[in-house]
């Protein structure tokens, strides 16, 4: 702790003529709450090296500590004051306009080397930074530079044009990484994530993305028909489709026979999801094409089509061609994401009320939705269990198809583990799974069981805790699972019992 004698001395040192010593005492006065008044008037002293001890002295005073001085020191002539300045905004955590105005402004600031700690902060505010001052930070050698740029132009709505604009004008690496920034058009758009009940952000961040600012679109459409590079076209294709851009089918129809871009133009027509996107789609899935290429257009078919398109995927799965069959398992799970009553089915019918040729598509609980629900359950439930090397495309598919819950009990007790895992994991979607049931699994053959049980075993004591009768029944069974040859079954069961073992005994949380 700094002396009374020794305050005194800083504070006697503060008029003397060498720079040197007045910034000493600068950075005395700063360990030694209660001299804000006297730091704050040091940042207009002459010397760049008091300024700088100055902003370093003010960030250790708290909240007594100005922040007007430090934002007019973000705009020193000298790179090491503007440096100690960032750093005390930081430590006093200062927030408000007036702070992102000065981050703004210095993220630009080559002679700046704490310059990726203004990147930082501004991610962590998601500030908006005009895209003029980030677009040179992606050239940058650094990846602490460019990256965060990256970041931060994408929270802009107008990122995917500038990314556009550069994939068609820029070379070398800036091009790379527009392509890359390109190829995530969901990555970084502020809402996009976890839908939050009783939060607008994530339907807002899918408007966003679904209905972008003209010259997103503009700027898509004029790189994809300047490209010459097929994985390039794809990836502009794609981001077409994320946009699902009604103007994209032409481009997207020219290209829906070329090997390398087809499955991006099955995509983009997808994502466009017309009446005349559906029919190309339709017409292309049933026609003369190689079986890899109709497989792409049949996944799509799901994503655009309405209950025509949902019928043609359930005969297709009779297809010769295993790359089509499997396309239209994905494609039912496409079709069905749609109907679960979610965030979802309601962007869909917004998107239909507001994009002419967009079909609306019928309710969720439509009578006829809900038979192609019950044939698509029987269906994929035989053929997961006729063919349990593609178990990950059945389970993915039925995800969205509670229809399938009766077939669960017959799936649970087939022989291939393979199949059981995923009958597992479906049950614990659509809630068709008991304690009883759950915990004999944690014995079963397969690890792949025995990990799905473990997992929700884990995830019940978190989220709701676990009855005392539960508890006694459970512990041997995870004790047991600590010597499993599984390394996820022994993670689980040892972080389940840990959650056990700090819960109060009584009765259920």
């Amino acid at each position: 702790m700094i002396a009374g004698h020794q305050v005194a001395f800083f504070l006697r040192e503060l008029g003397s003529p060498d720079p040197g010593r007045r910034a000493a005492a600068a950075k005395g006065l700063g360990r030694v709450p209660g001299h804000a008044a006297e730091l704050a008037a040091l940042t207009a002293d002459p010397a760049p090296r008091v300024r700088a001890a100055a902003a370093q002295g003010l960030g250790r005073q708290g909240g007594a500590a100005p922040v007007e001085p430090l934002l007019a020191l973000c705009r020193d002539p000298d790179a090491e004051v503007r440096r100690r300045a960032v750093n005390a905004l930081d430590r006093l955590g200062a927030t408000g306009p007036a702070v992102t105005a000065a981050l703004v402004r210095l993220a630009g600031d080559t002679a700046l080397r704490n310059r990726p700690a203004v990147l930082g902060r501004l991610l962590r505010l998601a500030a908006p930074v005009p895209a003029g001052a980030l677009v040179p930070l992606l050239a940058d050698p650094d990846p602490v530079i460019w990256s965060p740029a990256g970041s931060l132009l994408r929270l802009l709505p107008e990122a995917d044009a500038v990314l556009a604009g550069l994939a068609r004008t820029a070379g070398g690496e800036v091009r790379r990484r527009a392509l890359h920034l390109l190829a995530r058009p969901q990555a970084g758009v502020p809402g996009m994530g976890t839908p939050d009940a009783g939060s607008g952000a994530y339907e807002a961040a899918w408007r966003r993305l679904w209905e972008p600012v003209p010259e997103v679109a503009d700027a898509l459409l004029a790189a994809v028909e300047a490209e010459h590079d097929p994985e390039a076209r794809s990836v502009l294709l794609r981001a077409l489709a994320a946009h699902r851009v009604p103007a994209a089918v032409a481009p997207a129809a020219a290209w829906l026979a070329d090997p390398r871009c087809g499955p991006a133009a099955a995509a983009a027509l997808a994502g466009a999801g017309t009446a005349e996107a559906a029919g190309l789609l339709r017409r292309f899935a049933t026609g003369p094409a190689a079986a890899g290429l109709r497989a792409a257009a049949v996944r799509e078919l799901g994503a655009a089509g309405g209950l025509a398109e949902a019928g043609l995927l359930l005969r297709l799965l009779d297809d010769p061609a295993e790359p089509v069959r499997l396309g239209a398992v994905a494609g039912l799970g496409a079709f069905f994401r749609r109907f679960d009553g979610g965030p979802i089915e309601r962007l869909e019918r917004w998107r239909a009320g507001r994009v002419p040729g967009v079909p609306v598509p019928p309710p969720s609980d439509d009578p006829a939705v809900r038979d192609a629900a019950r044939r698509t359950a029987g269906l994929l439930a035989g053929m997961l269990a006729a063919d349990p090397e593609h178990a990950g495309a059945y389970h993915d598919a039925l995800w969205h198809v509670p229809e399938v819950r009766p077939l669960l009990p017959a799936l649970l007790e087939d022989p291939d583990g393979r199949v059981r895992s995923t009958a597992l994991h479906l049950a614990e979607r659509f809630g068709e799974m008991d304690f009883a049931g759950r915990l004999r699994r944690l014995d079963d053959a397969d690890a792949g069981v025995r990990q799905g049980a473990a997992l929700a075993f884990l995830l019940l004591a978190e989220e709701r805790g676990l009855a005392p009768d539960e508890r006694d029944a459970l512990r041997p069974h995870l004790g047991r699972a600590l010597e499993d040859t599984d390394h996820y079954v022994r993670t689980f069961a040892s972080r389940t019992l840990a959650r056990l073992d700090g819960e109060p005994a009584g009765q259920r949380p």
